[in-house]
């Protein structure tokens, strides 16, 4: 997807959705805010480490925030979602890290920021969920787009609220590339061979899960699974088929 493409899905999904009857805003809202303990096992070839992250969440009917996603819903009804805003991607390769000694000749891998536009209809059975992205610090200037299923089951009178989630993503070339790809002059400087990869698609699962202690403290975790393609599988800078994340934390409403 050319991000000319993206800009005018974008234009033209926000024109339609301006003439619809979308939920009031929600002046009772609150902020949720928390640190994360965040533990990884990358597919890459690099030690694992242990690190901390922010957590925000918020939604009024017309802003939201969903951990390292932030954003504003042109329409939002009780059954049909569509969000506008900036996701941040993760995905990151630091050869000093690596623990194969040729990929310290490589070059870094930096993570990024994507523009992204979603749509979620929501049934009785959980919500489907498309979301278009691309890359806008020009990193890998590659797109995704993920196809998924949500769900929400609150337990303990409401007290433990769980969110599984699982789908697939398909990657551009582009973002392929960059992350997983080896070019010419890198091949020249490490001796490891030149490695070029197509788009590709690969599933991946979650889950979150939030727990209220009182009104305003509570606990908050969850998983990530999400499996390479089998060229992301094969390239050089990966020893491991799936990326892997453990957040746990605690949280504050104000």
């Amino acid at each position: 997807m050319k991000k000319s493409t993206f800009s005018l899905s974008l234009l033209a999904l926000v024109s339609v959705t301006t003439f619809a009857q979308s939920l009031p805003t929600d002046p009772n809202a609150k902020i949720t805010a928390g640190v994360l303990a965040t533990f990884g096992s990358n597919g890459y070839a690099v030690d694992d480490k242990v690190s901390a992250v922010p957590l925000v969440l918020y939604d009024n009917n017309r802003l939201y925030a969903e951990g390292a996603e932030f954003g504003v819903f042109p329409y939002k009804d009780n059954k049909n979602w569509l969000k506008v805003g900036l996701t941040y991607d993760s995905t990151s390769f630091n050869p000093k890290d690596a623990n194969t000694p040729a990929l310290h000749s490589l070059d870094k891998r930096k993570s990024s920021v994507n523009a992204h536009i979603s749509y979620m209809h929501i049934t009785p059975v959980g919500g489907f969920e498309v979301k278009a992205m691309t890359d806008v610090l020009s990193h890998s200037s590659g797109q995704k787009i993920t196809l998924a299923h949500r769900s929400k089951f609150e337990l303990l009178d409401e007290k433990l609220t769980i969110y599984p989630k699982f789908g697939v993503t398909w990657q551009s070339d582009k973002y392929n590339e960059y992350y997983y790809g080896v070019s010419a002059d890198e091949s020249a400087r490490s001796g490891i061979r030149q490695y070029t990869l197509k788009d590709s698609i690969a599933p991946f699962v979650a889950i979150s899960a939030k727990y209220k202690i009182n009104e305003q403290w509570g606990l908050f975790g969850n998983q990530n699974a999400q499996w390479l393609s089998s060229d992301q599988k094969n390239s050089p800078l990966t020893d491991d088929n799936i990326n892997l994340s453990t957040n746990v934390g605690v949280t504050y409403t104000f």
